[in-house]
């Protein structure tokens, strides 16, 4: 069934948890509501009913899905490692997994410490600031190893894993306790904690999903990790969709009115999408062959004409790149700006500009720093462009100034679209925004002494076509 479908049920049920009292209800149940022509249909006798009415007094008679069928677990076997076994390989190996704000960055490295600091640098001198918001030694992780397998409480039949919802969705989890972290003077000095949530995800890299702070100085980190997915009870659920099926009474319709008028708009809808994605190529042809050649063939001397490419796009400053995870998101767009901005949620957008593109002021930074001009182009991996005169800071007095560091990926193969940014302050106000994409291995030739690339008008454009006489029409093939 459609998503038009969805809306309707999710009004539905609604109303019918509100009349029926009924407890526990759970938005990650997804339910689907099948619009039968005749009663013939509905097992009365099996399954609860009401009567529902839609907004132009159509009535139709419901059978409501049981959903304790739908909760039942599965029995599958299960003997082999415990959760804590199953992720023990990012303890043992020192896989430390990292996050990047606009000021902290985190390092969780797993089964041994999680710190959160931040670095200023004033010319060789460095500024740490540090803290240790949980941590282990080997021996605790021994200690506790051996308390599961003594105990494998995940293996018995009525052992149902904590869940918790993320997305909507209810997911089971396992979770450790790090504590011993640096004294918070906030909470009588007592020792930071964080509690680390590992949630099954198949396609996870141990990535940090979540990072928080849910009291003073207690945090919970949610980690997607795919080597949980091998203990069956960790395992996300099936989502299947719950059937409602509906029949109408009196003289209604089949299916509401609304919902009809709703599917015949998405079809229209469709249709023009379709239309959208029709190639289309403009073609040259001679006036002769217009008017004497044979008008099924004309003898065409020209390519498709290409969209706009994506390098030309991000270089014109169309195209900017976004980043940034936490409370402050930020935004670059090539040769003109970097953005830091933060969306509320009536929409309202709040914004520090980091800094602007000037080429005049860029040449006066290379020539301060001749260290930052770009290699010679056999050994030519990145460029560095400056920013500057942006909002000023109520630190320093001064205005904000960026660094921006355009980095071609050592890896190959990457979709031209992909990009990665970081964000990073060294000093107060002072920023180096890292960009890396495929987008930039396509420029890095063409960047002068400076490091400045310079778009041609046409960069982009599909080829000229010599000129083989008098044109004096287009068509348009579909």
């Amino acid at each position: 069934m459609s998503a038009l479908f969805i809306f309707l049920s999710v009004l539905s049920f609604f109303s019918l948890a509100q009349q029926l009292d009924i407890k526990g209800f759970d938005d990650s149940i997804v339910f689907d509501i099948d619009f039968l022509g005749t009663l013939d249909g509905l097992d009365l006798d099996r399954t609860e009913s009401m009567v529902i009415t839609s907004a132009h007094k159509e009535k139709y008679k419901c059978n409501l899905p049981n959903i304790a069928e739908k909760d039942e677990v599965s029995s599958i076997p299960y003997s082999g490692p415990s959760p804590l076994a199953l992720i023990s390989p990012l303890f043992s190996q020192g896989i430390c997994s990292y996050r990047l704000e606009s000021y902290w960055t985190y390092d969780v490295c797993h089964g041994k410490y999680i710190r959160q600091y931040h670095e200023e640098r004033e010319g060789k001198k460095v500024k740490l600031q540090e803290y240790i918001l949980g941590k282990w030694d080997e021996k605790h992780l021994e200690r506790l190893m051996e308390k599961f397998d003594a105990d494998r409480i995940d293996l018995k039949d009525d052992f149902v894993p904590e869940t918790k919802k993320i997305d909507n969705i209810n997911l089971p989890y396992f979770e450790i306790q790090m504590g011993n972290g640096t004294a918070c003077d906030l909470n009588y000095n007592k020792p930071r904690t964080t509690k680390v949530i590992y949630v099954c995800y198949i396609h996870g890299k141990h990535e940090v999903y979540l990072l928080k702070e849910t009291s003073t100085c207690s945090y919970e980190i949610i980690i997607l990790t795919p080597l949980l997915c091998a203990h069956p009870k960790y395992k996300p659920k099936d989502s299947g969709a719950l059937t409602i099926s509906c029949a109408p009474l009196a003289f209604a319709h089949k299916e509401p009115y609304s919902l009809r008028k709703l599917k015949a708009e998405s079809l229209k809808l469709r249709r023009n999408a379709e239309l959208d994605r029709i190639k289309v190529e403009l073609v040259q042809f001679k006036a002769e062959d217009a008017i004497t050649g044979d008008s099924k063939s004309p003898k065409f001397i020209t390519d498709k004409v290409m969209d706009t490419s994506p390098v030309r796009s991000f270089l014109q400053g169309k195209h900017c790149l976004y980043g940034g995870s936490g409370w402050w998101k930020f935004e670059f767009c090539y040769g003109k700006s970097v953005e830091q901005f933060h969306i509320e949620r009536d929409s309202s957008r709040t914004s520090i500009n980091l800094g602007i593109f000037s080429k005049d002021k860029h040449l006066e930074w290379i020539k301060e720093h001749p260290h930052k001009r770009p290699k010679p182009l056999e050994n030519r991996k990145q460029l560095s462009h400056f920013y500057s005169e942006g909002s000023i800071c109520d630190k320093t007095g001064k205005p904000r100034q960026t660094e921006v560091k355009l980095k071609c990926p050592e890896k190959s193969g990457s979709p031209t679209t992909s990009v990665s940014l970081y964000l990073l302050e060294p000093k107060y106000c002072e920023y180096i925004l890292g960009v890396e994409s495929p987008l930039i291995c396509e420029i890095l030739d063409r960047a002068d002494e400076n490091g400045l690339v310079e778009v041609p008008a046409d960069f982009g454009d599909e080829e000229t076509v010599e000129d083989e006489g008098d044109f004096s029409s287009f068509t348009i093939k579909l």
